[in-house]
């Protein structure tokens, strides 16, 4: 498989119980990473499951559909949220989504 993956400081695999674990981290404010970079690597982990011709298990479906969702939040929050010049010189590491999303999306996740 050949992806085109974005660079995130957040070095776990990318699995179902790593999505979790990382929501979790969030959820409790003990992350060590920026939400962009979160984003990024759900972004990483959609690419490389549907780059996987297998059929996905429940856990796994759930687990795209989550992280396909936060990455598309992320998006649609930026451009909801700033005016393009604002976007042209934002520091992404420092923009943070409700905290609500992330205990929603942890739900999702149990």
């Amino acid at each position: 498989m050949n992806w085109n993956l974005n660079n995130t400081n957040i070095t776990l695999e990318y699995s179902h119980i790593n999505l979790k674990t990382l929501l979790e981290e969030i959820c409790k404010n003990k992350n060590t990473f920026s939400h962009y970079e979160f984003a990024q690597w759900c972004d990483n982990l959609t690419m490389i499951f549907e780059d996987d011709e297998r059929e996905w298990d429940d856990e796994e479906t759930v687990m795209i559909g989550v992280a396909r969702d936060i990455e598309c939040q992320w998006d649609l929050f930026l451009v909801n949220t700033y005016s393009m010049e604002e976007l042209q010189s934002i520091d992404l590491s420092k923009v943070e989504l409700p905290q609500q999303w992330f205990i929603d999306w942890k739900k999702e996740m149990d």
